[in-house]
């Protein structure tokens, strides 16, 4: 199977690479102008600077072959055998490409308008968990358009907020503190200093439960046939204990679970699979579940709409024998996963600053011993040369995963494998921050509180050292 690529942000370029080092023939389709991952039932886009559109299309420069997303997807209509090809969307803002395909016998995942716009638009989501979602409570939601609006709301609340953009530039912040008071400072500040991005976009408030247990359960679809469930905990602060600004997903760890585990039933009711029905190829819905650890009450988080997340779907290729395993068998509407095997993450990061231009710097060196090649996922990469460098377009440099038949093994390989990696400035939490039980959102304490509520079973060997029960 061939495969083509498509993507905007950079989020599919390891797993490109990563299916050229197995030998198979990829593309990579590069979308050039922003007006292309944005609908015309939003507001106005926010554009691109030429110097930020310059460092993202040099992402991956020498290591994999990219070409135009408009010229590739008009070369692949003239394809002989569309049957032969896998196409992978990397998220459902590209819609504009898929809808061009979508109708030819490939292979893939075909993201519609739909889906996008359920992801962006926060009150149909909530309006699909009040009719469909019959075990969670929706948090109560402030829209604002307008930061001044905010700014004099927060002055007076006595609740706590988390605030959210209606933009992927516009990062979530969700305050360190448990005072109301102090709290709203943080968000008041954070409002000031983004003023024009949050104006631009949008943003709500959303009701902060605190503390909650997060769990993200994934249900996989291939032509509207079910094909696996996957629980995942992450860790999204930067720091420590779970304190600091948010990343993407710091750490994370993920497993295949049976379909009648009892979280299946809470995150994926019938309207799930009539979704996944009406969508062709391979399908993804992930329903992160906000547990208020004082009264049990399970809140909605978020929906991920057809589209997998990032770093959790790099931890999931990490459970199979190959990228292109995992591809293959949902084209064969087979589980792709063993269960009883257990994957984890960690996020690779370079916080440093270039003084002139307050971006992240490019050029640097990466290094790692060859040995470690499986577990490693860059992002932030160019060839120079001989040698690779970081492109500056951000400061995520990659990821490293490992994968085995428990929490320990695969914390170990994965850690072992974050030894084998150089580059100067590195940061990432640690192990001992993994494993820790000493916080109550850490990950293996919210593996064990949904263990002892029943809502899914441990598949996999575990010590008494792992998860105290």
């Amino acid at each position: 199977m061939k495969y083509r690529i498509f993507t905007y942000s950079g989020d599919a370029l390891p797993i490109a690479y990563k299916l050229q080092q197995e030998g198979c023939e990829v593309v990579v389709g590069m979308v050039h102008d922003k007006a292309t991952v944005h609908s015309s039932k939003e507001g106005e886009i926010r554009l691109e600077n030429a110097e930020a559109k310059r460092r993202r299309l040099a992402l991956f420069d020498g290591l994999v072959e990219k070409r135009p997303a408009d010229l590739l997807i008009k070369e692949m209509r003239g394809y002989e055998h569309p049957e032969e090809y896998f196409v992978f969307f990397d998220r459902n803002h590209l819609f504009q490409f898929s809808d061009q395909i979508a109708e030819m016998p490939f292979h893939g995942n075909f993201p519609t308008e739909a889906d996008y716009l359920f992801e962006r638009n926060r009150d149909q989501a909530k309006q699909l968990v009040r009719e469909h979602y019959p075990r969670l409570h929706v948090p109560d939601v402030k829209p604002f358009n307008d930061v001044l609006e905010a700014l004099e709301f927060l002055k007076s609340t006595e609740q706590l907020w988390v605030l959210k953009g209606q933009d992927d530039s516009v990062k979530t912040f969700v305050p360190d503190v448990d005072d109301p008071k102090l709290a709203a400072r943080q968000i008041i500040e954070t409002l000031k200093e983004n003023k024009a991005a949050y104006d631009c976009s949008g943003f709500i408030l959303e009701e902060l439960i605190n503390p909650a247990i997060e769990i993200t359960p994934e249900k996989i679809y291939y032509d509207g046939v079910p094909l696996a469930v996957v629980v995942e905990f992450e860790n999204k602060p930067f720091g420590s204990g779970n304190i600091s600004i948010q990343t993407g997903c710091s750490q994370n760890l993920l497993f295949p679970i049976g379909m009648s585990d009892k979280i299946n039933a809470i995150a994926f009711p019938p309207v799930v699979d009539t979704m996944a029905k009406q969508h062709k190829g391979l399908f993804y819905w992930d329903a992160s579940l906000l547990i208020d650890k004082r009264t049990g009450k399970i809140y909605f988080g978020e929906f991920c709409s057809n589209r997998p997340g990032y770093n959790s779907l790099l931890t999931e290729l990490a459970q199979c024998s190959s990228v292109h395993h995992y591809f293959s068998s949902v084209v064969r509407k087979q589980n792709p996963f063993k269960v009883g095997t257990v994957a984890t993450s960690v996020l690779l990061l370079n916080p440093a600053t270039d003084e002139e231009t307050g971006r992240t710097p490019e050029g640097t060196r990466i290094d790692y011993k060859p040995d470690i090649e499986k577990n490693l996922w860059l992002w932030d990469v160019r060839r120079e040369g001989n040698r690779l460098v970081t492109v500056g377009d951000d400061w995520n440099l990659g990821v490293v995963t490992g994968a085995g038949d428990s929490i320990d093994e695969a914390v170990n390989s994965m850690y072992k494998s974050v030894d084998g990696f150089s580059f100067a400035g590195a940061y990432y939490r640690p192990k001992s921050d993994f494993l820790s039980l000493d916080y109550p959102t850490s990950i293996l304490n919210r593996v064990n509180y949904g263990l002892e509520k029943k809502l899914y079973q441990l598949p996999f060997n575990v010590r008494v050292a792992d998860i105290k029960k």
